[in-house]
């Protein structure tokens, strides 16, 4: 297997243990009550309980694997629209960059987003509200499908990486790959989100900032030799 989709895969996890429980923490607690209160059961059997958070994690890895195909799909556009030569070394150069700052930011050391909230974050806490409404076992997929939107570091990080593969198939298996690490968390933050302490979430945060700028590095390393300016290093 590839060593990219393990690191991403392992952003996802500890990332999913820290970043996502804080950030998307509150819209599954809320959906998991929004169902008992909608969705009644006197004695539900243990798949009726399991289901909706298999469902809901179904549909928001889903939306992040076709946000892989589009990520990809626009690496791989630029390379024919502007026959830029040895266009895989920019892109890794530039997603390779674009993760440093953003794990930096994770691990609080550089702030990108001074106020707090990622960049429409506002806008799907309101759509969000409207959906929780009425959600139940049987639409919670479609809710999974819709706040797999929700921008986020995390996801930035995955899909710029899904960007340098330059590739459909590529981008949607780096974005799978990190859904499916954050699906463990979000399942467990169904059941109960009081089982990961705040001072565990920290610890888990730095290790997710970790691999994040340690990839970053490796992007940015493979992009160097894709140009061919390790050359330049070398003579210097």
């Amino acid at each position: 297997m590839d060593f990219d989709y393990i690191a991403v895969f392992l952003i996802g996890f500890f990332g999913g243990f820290s970043h996502c429980i804080g950030m998307c923490g509150g819209f599954v607690m809320t959906y998991s009550l929004k169902i008992r209160e909608n969705d009644i059961m006197p004695t539900p059997t243990r798949w009726q309980k399991v289901s909706p958070h298999l469902l809901y994690n179904s549909g928001r890895v889903l939306t992040y694997t076709v946000l892989g195909e589009i990520f990809g799909l626009a690496g791989s556009t630029l390379g024919v629209i502007f026959a830029i030569r040895d266009l895989q070394g920019v892109l890794q150069l530039l997603a390779g960059v674009l993760m440093v700052l953003i794990g930096l930011d994770l691990a609080g050391r550089l702030s990108i987003f001074g106020s707090g909230e990622y960049p429409g974050i506002k806008l799907f806490k309101k759509i969000a509200t409207l959906l929780f409404r009425s959600v139940n076992r049987r639409n919670v997929f479609v809710l999974g499908l819709v706040l797999g939107l929700i921008p986020c570091g995390l996801v930035y990080v995955a899909g710029a990486k899904a960007a340098a593969t330059r590739s459909i198939t590529g981008g949607a298996l780096t974005m799978l790959f990190f859904g499916l690490g954050t699906f463990p968390a979000m399942l467990i933050t169904g059941f109960a989100a009081d089982l990961v302490s705040q001072n565990l979430r920290t610890r888990l945060y730095r290790v997710a900032a970790v691999l994040v700028i340690l990839l970053a590095v490796i992007t940015i390393l493979r992009g160097i030799d894709n140009l061919g300016w390790y050359k330049f290093f070398w003579l210097v």
